[in-house]
């Protein structure tokens, strides 16, 4: 089974020829509501672009209020529900969906913004999408090293993408299936923008202390003051809710954490 969105489904999201999107399961349901919360001061948590795997977890986004659409993925004949650790059976699944909802996307001429449900928004990002849509680059996306100066590994967790015939292409993970199948067992959708997008595009790499990893923030969490966003990956399992009490960015109240 594919993907089908239709220019109907994205219409209420559009933010001018851009969509902010993120793909959800109830598994990581929690992260994707922290993360809308997060989004909430700006009035843009109901405006994305929401792609669930399972209909569970569609129906509650949606009667909180949310724009969500279910694809009703399964594997094997078993649908993906389930919290799925970094690299562990079912999470390269969730990551093909990633590739193929970029695709789709793509594919309806509309700029893709990509959120992984484990970042936590501090200042308004549309600023920053808007100055990239008045530019020419084909791709702004987080980095996921430790120095600005070190594009080697690029964290698909938070980018946008261009809508553009070469962009399209570079997604179409649909066609040629094999690429996608080198990267299964190597950190899946990352690797894929690594191995096969990034040195056919152009590319900015979204400085560290505004767009900090994992990584970058645990070491300096003051930055969280300044910075657009905070991305809580380079955590294992639920050490991200974790990582995100500590810091104080876990928002959602034992009330809203009821599903």
């Amino acid at each position: 089974m594919s993907i089908r969105i239709t220019q109907e489904d994205i219409q209420p999201c559009l933010i001018g020829s851009t969509v902010m999107t993120t793909l959800t399961n109830y598994g990581y349901i929690l992260y994707t509501l922290n993360m809308l919360k997060s989004l909430e001061p700006f009035g843009l948590d109901k405006q994305l672009f929401i792609v669930t795997i399972d209909e569970k977890s569609c129906r509650i986004l949606q009667k909180r209020g949310y724009h969500a659409i279910c694809i009703e993925q399964e594997s094997n004949g078993t649908v993906l529900d389930k919290f799925y650790p970094w690299n562990t059976k079912g999470y390269d699944k969730v990551c093909y969906y990633k590739l193929e909802l970029i695709y789709r996307l793509l594919s309806l001429q509309t700029n893709v913004v990509l959120i992984d449900g484990d970042i936590v928004f501090r200042s308004n990002p549309v600023h920053a999408i808007n100055e990239w849509n008045a530019l020419d680059h084909d791709v702004w996306i987080q980095n996921d090293g430790t120095d600005d100066t070190d594009t080697s590994n690029m964290c698909t967790g938070y980018m946008m993408i261009r809508s553009t015939e070469k962009m399209i292409g570079l997604y179409d993970c649909i066609s040629d299936p094999t690429k996608y199948a080198t990267c299964v067992f190597d950190n899946n959708d990352q690797t894929y923008f690594n191995r096969y997008v990034k040195s056919s595009c152009t590319m900015v790499a979204l400085p560290l202390l505004l767009y900090p990893n994992g990584n970058i923030f645990y070491h300096m969490p003051e930055i969280k003051e300044n910075c657009v966003l905070v991305h809580f990956n380079w955590a294992k399992g639920h050490m991200k809710m974790a990582k995100m009490k500590e810091h104080k960015m876990w928002l959602l109240t034992p009330e809203e954490e009821v599903t």
